[in-house]
């Protein structure tokens, strides 16, 4: 009963954000792009390509907004990201995810909005930047003072799947 529940409710959520027809619940291009993403959270991502939040972002920092989305061991410590380019685009991606989010619980998710938003945490943002421009490893590892070396390397490999 639980899943019939989570199931309609999450119908009403890709119904209100345009993912699926409102009459049979065929899936639409949104929906079907959704579908094909298999790392992070499929409906933040949809909403913000369909957006056109990438379009004014250079592929490193693509990779670096993206990092967010598919790093999982979130111990932020609520610091800014040092770079004002990306910090803006982080932004952005928080005030999409808000906007998913509010969606949700109005959907009768059962979710938090608070909790929702801050798994997107911008701990990775900075390291995944330097390393499309070229750092070495042992100079990303200085960067990223409390992220173990595994998690980067694990996250780096995730964001490769979502990019791919």
């Amino acid at each position: 009963m639980t899943q019939s529940k989570d199931l309609v409710n999450m119908k009403r959520v890709m119904r209100r954000l345009e993912m699926v027809d409102k009459k049979n619940d065929v899936p639409l291009l949104k929906g079907k792009v959704a579908a094909s993403i298999s790392c992070g959270d499929e409906i933040v991502i949809t909403e913000l390509l369909f957006s056109g939040f990438f379009q004014d972002l250079e592929p490193e920092y693509i990779a670096a907004v993206l990092s967010s989305l598919v790093y999982t061991d979130n111990k932020s410590d609520g610091k800014p990201v040092p770079d004002q380019n990306l910090q803006e685009a982080y932004e952005k991606l928080i005030k999409v995810a808000g906007e998913v989010a509010t969606v949700m619980v109005e959907s009768n998710m059962d979710i938090k909005k608070d909790d929702y938003i801050q798994k997107f945490a911008p701990d990775m943002m900075e390291i995944t930047l330097k390393w499309c421009q070229g750092a070495k490893f042992s100079e990303i590892c200085e960067i990223s003072e409390s992220i173990f070396e595994g998690t980067i390397i694990r996250c780096l490999r995730r964001l490769d799947e979502l990019i791919s």
